[in-house]
């Protein structure tokens, strides 16, 4: 979690954010949601897509640290999409990611995706930077 938060979080704030996924995806049944990422046995990841409360498509994912550089976020960000696509109601919204600047490895493969900057600043406390989907 290294680009996403730069801290650790508690026991409590872990299981708090695990109740908000759980919400969310009983929820939503219209491909949004939070997605467990497997390879074979192995959980790598997760990847989601989630609405905002300006009804925009936040698009996310996380990997462990050991699996980064073996293709698994250009595959995800791929399927992630291709949801969006397949939508008629997803495909009208805008859809955008949140990325830490310094994560360059991230921003290339959202750059490669038709993803393009739109702001960079301080957000809750974090240097953030937003990137929106041109497909």
């Amino acid at each position: 979690m290294r680009y996403i938060t730069e801290k650790a979080e508690s026991e409590v704030e872990a299981a708090e954010n695990f109740e908000k996924i759980l919400a969310y995806n009983t929820t939503h049944t219209d491909q949004t949601g939070y997605y467990k990422i497997f390879d074979q046995d192995t959980y790598i990841g997760f990847g989601k897509l989630s609405w905002d409360e300006e009804n925009k498509i936040e698009i996310g994912y996380m990997l462990l640290p050991e699996q980064w550089g073996q293709g698994y976020a250009t595959q995800i960000i791929a399927r992630l999409l291709n949801l969006i696509k397949q939508s008629e109601r997803l495909s009208q919204a805008t859809t955008y990611a949140i990325i830490d600047p310094k994560n360059g490895a991230s921003k290339h493969l959202l750059e490669k995706n038709h993803f393009v900057s739109v702001w960079q600043g301080i957000e809750a406390g974090l240097l953030s930077e937003h990137l929106i989907w041109q497909p």
